[in-house]
């Protein structure tokens, strides 16, 4: 009997996709051009070339007796470097207890208009349209939550919406726009990618993708400076919550990877986040009350890895459920395993 021959190593370095629809493919990583225009997934047999050398012969080089290379030799394309990740597993309890608290953002917002991201006074002249309309389909996914499994009206209206304002998202013509729209989108993925009615999808790199895009833009675009007619309060209110919108895009998009692939990675990008740590000023619900809270606590920006890294030391007292999630993403940790911080102050430096 003859031994079975092992397959022949392919060669192949365009994307599954592209040879499938039998298109030339750019070799664009982590998604080709053409994936990345059409939202579909991107996968490789092969890792693509993304670094081509880039030396060229000098002028006037010869190559054997008297052929020379001219100058007009074509400069080579150097595709973008990957980004720096780093992969990280959590024990089954963390994960368990991210998915928990992200699939209560929409039960919380549909019961109080608000949530650890979405401030009903941020909107003074009234919430916008992408959040009115989740919102509504909040509601309706916490009705049908009554049952078994997902009804298709409520998982259709979720794909429908997704898709929806994800056209909104690249045609947002005011920075009020694109918040609202990238706040209804991350409501809208908690329920659709957390799937808490026993349908299990396979990983996508796309969903990914997109919520680290949603947060991409966020940040390029948020004003560097705002108008001083506005009220200490409401400008801070608008400063957290953009702040807080990028930071819940990463902890959906690290806990989606950790609930279907059980491990996930981490972008320096995350940890140089800036973070408020006056967490409690998000909760007082009048400008008398913030200004109290404010002038009672002597807050600063500090970045969100050093925010964790206090968390994990047990150097903060009153830990909110914000930053209880912030710990189970950075650091996989429970808020229950972390030591008493000391009494005589806020936080111990």
């Amino acid at each position: 009997m003859c031994a079975d021959r092992s397959k022949p190593v392919t060669l192949q370095r365009s994307c599954q996709a592209c040879i499938k629809g039998k298109r030339r493919c750019d070799q664009g990583w982590p998604r080709c051009s053409r994936c990345l225009g059409k939202d579909i997934n991107c996968e490789y047999v092969n890792a693509p070339l993304t670094v081509q050398s880039t030396r060229r012969p000098s002028a006037g080089r010869y190559v054997g007796a008297k052929r020379s290379i001219p100058n007009t030799t074509p400069t080579p394309q150097i595709h973008a470097p990957l980004r720096l990740e780093i992969a990280k597993e959590y024990d089954p309890n963390i994960i368990r207890f991210l998915v928990a608290g992200l699939r209560d953002l929409p039960v919380k917002f549909a019961e109080n208009w608000k949530t650890l991201f979405i401030h009903p006074d941020l909107y003074t002249n009234g919430l916008p349209t992408p959040v009115r309309e989740i919102h509504n389909i909040c509601r309706l996914h916490m009705q049908t939550g009554q049952t078994d499994r997902m009804s298709v009206t409520p998982l259709s209206m979720l794909r429908q919406n997704s898709a929806d304002l994800r056209r909104r998202l690249s045609h947002a013509a005011t920075f009020e726009e694109l918040l609202g729209c990238s706040q209804a989108l991350v409501l809208n993925q908690c329920m659709l990618v957390l799937d808490e009615y026993g349908n299990t999808y396979p990983y996508s790199e796309a969903i990914s993708v997109m919520l680290a895009g949603v947060a991409g833009k966020l940040w390029q675009q948020a004003p560097i400076q705002l108008p001083r007619a506005l009220s200490p309060r409401y400008a801070w209110l608008l400063a957290e919550s953009v702040r807080r919108t990028i930071i819940v895009c990463f902890i959906l998009r690290s806990a989606y990877s950790l609930y279907t692939r059980n491990y996930s990675v981490r972008t320096p990008f995350i940890d140089s986040l800036p973070f408020d740590l006056r967490t409690n000023l998000w909760d007082e619900n009048s400008e008398i009350a913030w200004q109290d809270a404010l002038s009672d606590s002597g807050g600063s920006m500090v970045s969100l890895h050093e925010w964790s890294d206090r968390l994990a030391a047990g150097r903060v007292h009153d830990v909110s459920c914000f930053s209880g999630l912030i710990l189970a993403a950075c650091k996989g940790q429970a808020v229950s395993s972390i030591p008493s911080p000391p009494v005589h102050s806020y936080i111990d430096s």
